[in-house]
């Protein structure tokens, strides 16, 4: 696995391709957009609906490179990408916790996360969402460290 950092950007994780993310709304209820986003997921390819929460959007790509390596090297604590990502998001490693912690809420606008601009865009279709604004992906320098490590396998 290569995962390149340039000036905090992560690239070419997917053969071209990169996590994308979107501050979005819909009219939908939430168990709705997460069967539509659910069943645009599976094996690396995911939409991950979150709370649009500051804390939370600092968190995605952090929490989806930990997550990545965790899945290429067949060692996810989770049965997807997706809830690898959402527990690394969320700090914890029970899935009920990272839910309550930064799952989407039932109203309001919410953050989806994917892996990929295309698939972002069929999900936003599907669900007959609207983008909000789009988000743009850094990795923070306050988070580089931690990221290396853990890619590392150290503690």
């Amino acid at each position: 696995m290569e995962v390149k950092i340039n000036n905090g950007f992560v690239d070419d994780i997917f053969n071209g391709n990169h996590p994308v993310a979107c501050l979005a709304a819909a009219e939908l209820d939430k168990e709705e957009l997460l069967e539509i986003s659910l069943g645009l997921s599976s094996g690396k390819n995911f939409v991950l609906l979150v709370k649009n929460n500051s804390i939370i959007h600092d968190r995605l790509l952090p929490a989806f490179i930990s997550a990545y390596v965790r899945y290429t090297e067949k060692h996810m604590r989770s049965s997807s990408l997706q809830k690898e990502i959402l527990l690394f998001t969320a700090g914890t490693m029970n899935v009920g916790k990272a839910i309550k912690a930064a799952g989407i809420s039932d109203n309001g606008e919410f953050i989806a996360f994917s892996s990929s601009k295309a698939l972002l865009d069929k999900f936003i279709k599907d669900s007959h969402s609207k983008i909000v604004k789009n988000i743009s992906l850094q990795l923070d320098r306050k988070y580089a460290v931690k990221v290396a490590m853990a890619g590392l396998g150290a503690k």
